[in-house]
């Protein structure tokens, strides 16, 4: 069964929903980061910036996702995977 098609459209789609979320995900995190930037305990403060650690994160892990789906398309157009 040659998959390489399914692949690169599953890929595609996958991508698009990534951008969504992560627009999503980047209003998420500035009004996170407004709300450390406004509070005065710096325990709490500490708490949000760990929040805001974690988007970076989320945010990172979805960079490297989006770039092996980039990666499988090119092998999936080079016929490299078998």
């Amino acid at each position: 069964m040659d998959t390489r098609e399914e692949a690169i459209r599953l890929g595609k789609e996958v991508i698009k929903e990534l951008l969504e979320f992560g627009t999503s995900l980047d209003e998420h995190y500035r009004k996170f980061r407004e709300l450390r930037l406004l509070e005065d305990s710096l325990s709490f403060q500490s708490a949000l910036l760990n929040v805001e650690h974690a988007f970076f994160m989320t945010i990172n892990s979805i960079n490297v996702l989006k770039e092996q789906i980039r990666l499988l398309e090119i092998a999936a157009k080079k016929k490299e995977i078998e």
